[in-house]
C-alpha cells in the first residue's frame, strides 16, 4: 500500500501501534512494523514541514511588493 497523504499515514501508524501492542506478535513482524512506522513518521514530518513552509501571513504591501513572514503557529496573532 503506497501512502500518499498525511491522513493515510496517520491511519496506518495507528494500525501499526495496535499491532505492536498485541501480546502474540512475532519478533520479526514487530521489527518490520517498527521499521514501517519509522518511515511513516519521517513521511509525516516532511509533510508537516512542507505545510508549515507554505503557510504565510501577509504583513505589508509596500511599493507593490508583498512582504511575508513565517507563520509562527499562533492563530491569535493573525
Amino acid at each position: 500500500m503506497k501512502i500518499k497523504t498525511f491522513e493515510d499515514a496517520l491511519k496506518r501508524l495507528e494500525e501499526i501501534a495496535k499491532n505492536l501492542e498485541s501480546d502474540d506478535i512475532a519478533l520479526d513482524k514487530a521489527v518490520s512494523l517498527y521499521e514501517e512506522g519509522m518511515k511513516l513518521v519521517d513521511f509525516c514530518s516532511k509533510k508537516l514541514e512542507e505545510a508549515e513552509n507554505r503557510i504565510r501571513v501577509i504583513t505589508n504591501i509596500n511599493n507593490g511588493k508583498i512582504e511575508t513572514e513565517e507563520f509562527d503557529g499562533d492563530i491569535e496573532s493573525v
